[in-house]
């Protein structure tokens, strides 16, 4: 194998699916990225078999000097295009020793390399899996929100395993995402196209849906999402930037995940639907004026009680060094007093998803979950459960 080729753009390549790469494996080769070079284009894998990051580039004529594929460090690799000069050019070339050699300027870096043939590969198996597959056209800004409004609900470690993950419910014309953590609920939905009449659910791990956002922009280009029985793919294109080169910079990235095998909770059980007592409070006021509060909470139940009356709420918070915090706002309440505690975390966090300069919180009584949504913009739901003391 021998490449030519510019540092930035075979670091953006790089950067692109190396956050993949398991450093704690105990199969070396997945610490290693799959370069595959052909006349026309170049191909990075990596994996940890949970997540499967593939960039596809199209080289510049005279890039490919000869075709191969071979294994090297991930994050050497990184560390070394990263100390290079910004215009460097790179050469890669194997020798039969099975090390590759890295050229640049008046610089020489040997690798250790590993075969090729030997990397795992998740989209070995996922063509069969999803060839009776549900395909979805969304736009990746949409998708995006999708995840970004939602993802922090996920529980992070549960002997429920399936909570600890998202759910996609695609149906004929939209995309819904929820998550629960059991203490708290987050669904948002948004328009898709979906091939074919049948509804169809998945449940994308944690690591896989950090790796999504990760990757996911806020341009409104039409991507690709392939759900299987075992695995969902994603197809997306990182546009490069403008230039005279004859080729395309774009980079076309497939991300791949595996499925949590387990069925999600019927969350349409958990929304509230009888809450006769409706609140509004401005949103930043009522953020800054929880997050003065909780200082005085009990650090780790992180406790807030919500008093409300007509036009007035009173928020307070103590802890166990008798320690207190009481402020009021005036919020448009009307009905008969009641009075609520909640993690203030776990309100924080609805807080911070949410778009618009309201807040509206529909509520039944002390014990029973609230509803939480934004008035100006539909289709999101939060529900927090509330706290008992």
């Amino acid at each position: 194998m021998k490449l030519k080729i510019t540092k930035d753009l075979f670091l953006r390549a790089l950067s692109q699916v190396s956050s993949a790469v398991e450093r704690r494996h105990t199969l070396p080769i997945l610490s290693n990225l799959k370069l595959e070079v052909t006349p026309t284009h170049l191909t990075l894998t990596a994996s940890d078999l949970e997540v499967e990051l593939v960039a596809l580039l199209e080289l510049p004529p005279g890039a490919c000097i000869e075709a191969g594929a071979t294994t090297l460090s991930a994050r050497k690799l990184m560390d070394i295009c990263k100390s290079l000069p910004n215009a460097a050019l790179i050469d890669l070339t194997t020798a039969d020793d099975r090390r590759c050699q890295l050229k640049s300027g008046s610089s020489r870096f040997m690798l250790g390399t590993l075969p090729a043939e030997d990397f795992p590969l998740l989209s070995g198996g996922v063509s069969d899996s999803l060839t009776s597959g549900t395909r979805l056209q969304i736009d990746q800004r949409a998708l995006k929100r999708l995840l970004d409004k939602t993802a922090f609900a996920m529980a992070v470690q549960d002997v429920r395993f399936y909570l600890t993950g998202m759910l996609f419910e695609a149906s004929e014309g939209q995309l819904r995402t929820v998550t629960t953590d059991g203490h708290r609920l987050a669904m948002l939905e948004s328009t898709a196209v979906l091939e074919g009449s049948t509804a169809v659910q998945a449940i994308v791990p944690r690591k896989g849906v950090l790796e999504l956002q990760r990757l996911l922009g806020a341009d409104e280009s039409q991507l690709s999402i392939l759900i299987g029985r075992e695995f969902l793919s994603v197809t997306l294109t990182q546009p490069g930037k403008v230039s005279d080169s004859p080729t395309s910079e774009d980079i076309e990235i497939r991300f791949t995940t595996k499925l949590i095998d387990g069925k999600f909770p019927d969350y349409r059980r958990v929304i509230p639907k009888n809450g006769d007592k409706v609140m509004q409070v401005a949103l930043d006021e009522f953020k800054h004026t929880l997050q003065r509060v909780a200082i005085l909470s009990n650090e780790k139940l992180r406790g807030v009680f919500l008093q409300l009356n007509d036009h007035n709420m009173q928020m307070r918070a103590n802890n166990a060094e008798q320690d207190e915090a009481v402020e009021d706002l005036v919020i448009n309440y009307q009905g008969t007093p009641l009075e609520m505690s909640f993690n203030a975390q776990y309100l924080l966090d609805i807080l911070n998803v949410i778009d618009g300069n309201t807040l509206q919180m529909t509520l039944s009584d002390a014990n029973a979950s609230a509803l939480v949504q934004d008035p100006a913009a539909g289709g999101a739901v939060y529900v927090v459960m509330p706290m008992r003391v």
